[in-house]
């Protein structure tokens, strides 16, 4: 006789605060990182790479300021996913 296993699924919450910040940092850092580095440099190429860097430049600022504030949060995809504690209402 088979052995019935129980299906767990975990559900997680990600604010909407969370997500807009993801997404301007992502939009427009990128955006400006592209405009400024291909203006720059003259060079599409460098505007693309400039694209990719200016986001995660501005993640590593924030790190750093929250870090020196004393809050120790992450400004990263994984930090939109976790867990949270399920409302007592």
């Amino acid at each position: 006789m088979p052995i019935k296993k129980e299906k767990e699924f975990v559900i997680y919450v990600v604010s909407l605060s969370n997500v807009k910040r993801y997404m301007s940092i992502e939009f427009i850092g990128g955006s400006c990182g592209y405009i400024i580095a291909q203006r720059a440099l003259q060079s599409d190429l460098l505007g693309m790479i400039g694209s990719i860097i200016a986001p995660m430049a501005i993640r590593r600022v924030l790190q750093w300021q929250q870090l020196k504030s004393g809050r120790h949060a992450r400004l990263d995809l994984r930090s939109l996913f976790k867990p949270s504690a399920p409302n007592p209402t």
